[in-house]
Protein backbone atom coordinates (compact mmCIF):
# COMPACT_ATOMS: atom_id res chain seq x y z
CA UNK A 1 0.00 0.00 0.00
CA UNK A 2 0.94 3.75 -0.48
CA UNK A 3 0.96 4.26 3.06
CA UNK A 4 3.48 1.96 3.71
CA UNK A 5 5.87 2.81 1.34
CA UNK A 6 5.63 6.67 2.18
CA UNK A 7 7.47 5.88 5.28
CA UNK A 8 10.34 4.49 2.80
CA UNK A 9 10.77 7.82 1.69
CA UNK A 10 13.59 10.33 2.54
CA UNK A 11 11.78 13.75 2.58
CA UNK A 12 14.25 14.44 -0.84
CA UNK A 13 12.47 12.07 -2.50
CA UNK A 14 9.11 12.42 -1.38
CA UNK A 15 9.47 16.83 -2.18
CA UNK A 16 10.43 15.13 -5.57
CA UNK A 17 7.67 12.88 -6.14
CA UNK A 18 5.45 15.83 -4.94
CA UNK A 19 6.76 17.97 -7.53
CA UNK A 20 6.48 15.70 -10.34
CA UNK A 21 2.89 14.90 -9.64
CA UNK A 22 1.99 18.87 -9.23
CA UNK A 23 3.23 18.76 -12.40
CA UNK A 24 1.58 15.89 -14.19
CA UNK A 25 -1.49 17.24 -12.76
CA UNK A 26 -1.18 20.80 -14.39
CA UNK A 27 0.01 19.96 -17.42
CA UNK A 28 -0.26 15.96 -18.43
CA UNK A 29 2.90 15.09 -19.73
CA UNK A 30 5.66 12.96 -18.89
CA UNK A 31 8.23 15.13 -16.35
CA UNK A 32 11.71 15.33 -16.63
CA UNK A 33 14.66 16.50 -14.42
CA UNK A 34 15.87 19.40 -16.29
CA UNK A 35 11.75 20.76 -15.66
CA UNK A 36 12.24 20.08 -12.14
CA UNK A 37 15.54 21.99 -12.14
CA UNK A 38 14.19 24.65 -13.88
CA UNK A 39 10.38 24.89 -12.70
CA UNK A 40 11.09 23.97 -8.51
CA UNK A 41 12.86 24.96 -5.81
CA UNK A 42 14.42 21.17 -5.21
CA UNK A 43 17.92 23.12 -4.27
CA UNK A 44 19.39 19.54 -6.00
CA UNK A 45 20.98 18.97 -9.22
CA UNK A 46 19.09 17.78 -12.49
CA UNK A 47 21.51 14.27 -11.99
CA UNK A 48 20.57 13.70 -8.48
CA UNK A 49 16.70 14.06 -9.22
CA UNK A 50 17.27 11.44 -12.12
CA UNK A 51 19.27 9.43 -9.57
CA UNK A 52 16.19 10.00 -7.03
CA UNK A 53 13.22 9.39 -10.31
CA UNK A 54 14.81 6.20 -10.43
CA UNK A 55 14.88 5.22 -7.23
CA UNK A 56 10.94 6.15 -6.97
CA UNK A 57 10.77 4.03 -10.24
CA UNK A 58 11.87 0.94 -8.66
CA UNK A 59 9.80 1.62 -5.53
CA UNK A 60 6.34 2.16 -7.81
CA UNK A 61 5.48 5.57 -7.78
CA UNK A 62 6.89 6.53 -11.15
CA UNK A 63 6.87 5.12 -14.26
CA UNK A 64 8.17 5.85 -17.65
CA UNK A 65 6.81 5.92 -21.43
CA UNK A 66 8.17 4.43 -24.36
CA UNK A 67 8.20 8.33 -26.40
CA UNK A 68 9.96 9.93 -23.76
CA UNK A 69 13.18 10.36 -20.74
CA UNK A 70 10.36 12.07 -18.71
CA UNK A 71 8.53 9.74 -15.35
CA UNK A 72 4.66 10.02 -14.42
CA UNK A 73 3.36 9.21 -11.59
CA UNK A 74 1.43 5.67 -10.77
CA UNK A 75 -1.95 5.55 -9.43
CA UNK A 76 0.31 4.02 -6.37
CA UNK A 77 1.80 7.71 -6.24
CA UNK A 78 -1.53 9.74 -7.09
CA UNK A 79 -3.25 7.57 -4.44
CA UNK A 80 -0.50 8.60 -1.81
CA UNK A 81 -1.12 12.61 -3.19
CA UNK A 82 -4.56 12.08 -2.52
CA UNK A 83 -3.85 10.57 0.88
CA UNK A 84 -1.21 12.78 2.57
CA UNK A 85 -1.67 16.07 0.85
CA UNK A 86 -5.44 16.49 -0.10
CA UNK A 87 -8.23 14.96 1.77
CA UNK A 88 -8.13 17.67 4.84
CA UNK A 89 -8.54 20.37 2.20
CA UNK A 90 -11.49 22.52 2.55
CA UNK A 91 -13.64 23.93 -0.04
CA UNK A 92 -13.60 27.61 -0.44
CA UNK A 93 -15.91 29.34 2.25
CA UNK A 94 -18.25 31.68 -0.79
CA UNK A 95 -18.60 28.35 -3.40
CA UNK A 96 -19.42 26.60 -0.02
CA UNK A 97 -22.26 28.87 0.56
CA UNK A 98 -23.73 29.29 -2.96
CA UNK A 99 -23.59 25.63 -3.45
CA UNK A 100 -25.63 25.66 0.22
CA UNK A 101 -27.94 28.21 -0.74
CA UNK A 102 -28.79 26.99 -4.46
CA UNK A 103 -29.62 23.22 -2.71
CA UNK A 104 -32.18 24.84 0.30
CA UNK A 105 -33.59 26.62 -2.61
CA UNK A 106 -34.78 23.98 -4.69
CA UNK A 107 -35.15 21.47 -1.29
CA UNK A 108 -38.94 21.16 -1.92
CA UNK A 109 -38.72 19.66 -5.73
CA UNK A 110 -36.64 16.10 -5.75
CA UNK A 111 -36.13 16.58 -9.81
CA UNK A 112 -34.95 20.03 -9.50
CA UNK A 113 -32.71 19.24 -6.68
CA UNK A 114 -31.52 16.40 -8.69
CA UNK A 115 -30.51 18.38 -11.64
CA UNK A 116 -28.87 21.02 -9.69
CA UNK A 117 -26.72 18.27 -7.51
CA UNK A 118 -25.53 17.19 -11.30
CA UNK A 119 -25.20 20.56 -12.55
CA UNK A 120 -22.98 21.58 -9.46
CA UNK A 121 -20.71 18.87 -9.91
CA UNK A 122 -19.95 18.50 -13.41
CA UNK A 123 -18.75 22.52 -13.28
CA UNK A 124 -17.10 22.76 -10.23
CA UNK A 125 -15.00 19.33 -11.26
CA UNK A 126 -14.41 19.78 -14.39
CA UNK A 127 -15.40 16.11 -15.06
CA UNK A 128 -19.08 14.08 -16.06
CA UNK A 129 -21.36 13.75 -12.91
CA UNK A 130 -23.79 10.91 -12.42
CA UNK A 131 -26.57 10.22 -9.61
CA UNK A 132 -27.82 7.12 -8.89
CA UNK A 133 -30.98 6.56 -6.92
CA UNK A 134 -33.30 3.11 -6.50
CA UNK A 135 -33.31 2.40 -10.24
CA UNK A 136 -32.70 6.16 -11.40
CA UNK A 137 -29.71 6.99 -12.98
CA UNK A 138 -28.54 10.48 -14.25
CA UNK A 139 -25.25 11.68 -15.66
CA UNK A 140 -24.36 15.25 -17.14
CA UNK A 141 -21.52 16.87 -17.88
CA UNK A 142 -19.38 14.32 -20.64
CA UNK A 143 -18.33 17.43 -22.55
CA UNK A 144 -16.14 17.81 -20.01
CA UNK A 145 -13.85 15.39 -20.46
CA UNK A 146 -12.77 17.16 -23.68
CA UNK A 147 -10.80 19.95 -21.66
CA UNK A 148 -8.31 16.94 -21.17
CA UNK A 149 -5.69 16.01 -24.20
CA UNK A 150 -5.28 12.36 -22.93
CA UNK A 151 -9.54 11.69 -23.07
CA UNK A 152 -9.69 12.91 -26.11
CA UNK A 153 -9.89 9.94 -27.78
CA UNK A 154 -13.33 7.99 -29.33
CA UNK A 155 -12.89 4.54 -27.52
CA UNK A 156 -12.60 6.25 -23.84
CA UNK A 157 -15.53 8.44 -24.39
CA UNK A 158 -16.92 5.48 -25.41
CA UNK A 159 -16.07 3.46 -22.31
CA UNK A 160 -16.41 6.82 -20.04
CA UNK A 161 -20.48 6.57 -21.51
CA UNK A 162 -20.57 2.69 -21.45
CA UNK A 163 -20.20 3.37 -18.11
CA UNK A 164 -22.71 6.21 -16.95
CA UNK A 165 -25.44 3.86 -19.16
CA UNK A 166 -25.33 0.75 -17.40
CA UNK A 167 -26.71 1.54 -14.34
CA UNK A 168 -26.47 -2.24 -12.43
CA UNK A 169 -22.81 -2.51 -13.13
CA UNK A 170 -22.00 1.20 -12.00
CA UNK A 171 -24.49 0.76 -8.85
CA UNK A 172 -22.85 -2.61 -8.18
CA UNK A 173 -19.31 -1.09 -8.35
CA UNK A 174 -19.75 1.72 -6.10
CA UNK A 175 -21.83 -0.62 -3.34
CA UNK A 176 -18.91 -2.41 -2.90
CA UNK A 177 -17.16 0.83 -0.74
CA UNK A 178 -19.92 1.49 2.16
CA UNK A 179 -17.50 4.21 3.63
CA UNK A 180 -19.14 7.32 4.65
CA UNK A 181 -16.18 9.40 2.95
CA UNK A 182 -15.60 10.21 -0.51
CA UNK A 183 -14.51 6.97 -2.83
CA UNK A 184 -11.77 7.50 -5.31
CA UNK A 185 -10.69 4.64 -7.80
CA UNK A 186 -8.04 5.56 -10.27
CA UNK A 187 -7.14 4.11 -13.57
CA UNK A 188 -7.04 0.68 -12.88
CA UNK A 189 -8.33 0.21 -9.54
CA UNK A 190 -11.86 0.43 -11.25
CA UNK A 191 -11.21 -2.94 -12.81
CA UNK A 192 -12.33 -1.71 -16.21
CA UNK A 193 -10.88 -2.24 -19.31
CA UNK A 194 -9.50 1.35 -20.99
CA UNK A 195 -9.71 3.50 -17.70
CA UNK A 196 -5.63 3.57 -16.86
CA UNK A 197 -6.33 7.37 -18.18
CA UNK A 198 -9.68 8.53 -15.95
CA UNK A 199 -10.63 8.46 -12.36
CA UNK A 200 -14.02 7.93 -10.61
CA UNK A 201 -14.73 9.57 -7.18
CA UNK A 202 -18.23 8.92 -5.45
CA UNK A 203 -19.69 9.17 -2.09
CA UNK A 204 -23.52 8.07 -0.66
CA UNK A 205 -26.24 10.69 -0.94
CA UNK A 206 -28.51 11.19 1.50
CA UNK A 207 -32.47 12.07 -0.48
CA UNK A 208 -36.13 12.33 -0.25
CA UNK A 209 -37.71 10.03 2.09
CA UNK A 210 -35.01 7.89 3.49
CA UNK A 211 -33.77 6.71 0.37
CA UNK A 212 -30.24 6.97 -0.25
CA UNK A 213 -28.32 6.75 -3.32
CA UNK A 214 -24.86 7.81 -5.00
CA UNK A 215 -23.43 10.41 -6.23
CA UNK A 216 -20.17 10.97 -8.04
CA UNK A 217 -17.70 12.04 -11.27
CA UNK A 218 -16.13 10.26 -13.82
CA UNK A 219 -12.80 12.24 -15.21
CA UNK A 220 -9.50 12.37 -15.75
CA UNK A 221 -6.41 11.39 -13.49
CA UNK A 222 -5.85 15.07 -13.00
CA UNK A 223 -9.09 15.51 -11.54
CA UNK A 224 -8.67 18.59 -8.49
CA UNK A 225 -8.77 16.16 -5.77
CA UNK A 226 -8.61 19.34 -3.74
CA UNK A 227 -11.53 20.54 -4.92
CA UNK A 228 -13.52 17.45 -6.21
CA UNK A 229 -13.47 15.95 -2.37
CA UNK A 230 -14.51 18.65 -0.73
CA UNK A 231 -17.08 19.67 -3.13
CA UNK A 232 -19.00 16.01 -2.69
CA UNK A 233 -18.77 16.50 1.09
CA UNK A 234 -19.90 19.95 0.74
CA UNK A 235 -23.15 18.83 -1.53
CA UNK A 236 -23.59 15.42 0.82
CA UNK A 237 -24.01 17.69 3.78
CA UNK A 238 -25.91 20.73 2.34
CA UNK A 239 -28.69 17.92 0.78
CA UNK A 240 -28.91 16.25 4.35
CA UNK A 241 -29.10 19.50 5.90
CA UNK A 242 -31.89 20.99 3.70
CA UNK A 243 -33.84 17.76 3.61
CA UNK A 244 -34.32 17.16 7.59
CA UNK A 245 -37.80 17.68 8.56
CA UNK A 246 -38.91 17.78 4.71
CA UNK A 247 -39.44 14.04 4.06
Amino acid sequence: MASAKLKELSERQKTILMAIIKEFMSEGGDVGSTLLVDKYDLGVSSATIRSEMCRLMDMGFLHKSHISSGRRPTDQAIRLYIKDVIEDADLDALDSAEIRQELYRVRFSPEQLLRSILKTLSQRSRAASFITVDNDLRYHGVSNLMGYEELRRVKILQRVIELLEDDNFLRNLISKYENVDVSVLIGAETGIEDFGSLSLAFTKLPFWKDRNGYMGVVGSRRLDYSKVIPLMNTIKNSVESSLRGWN
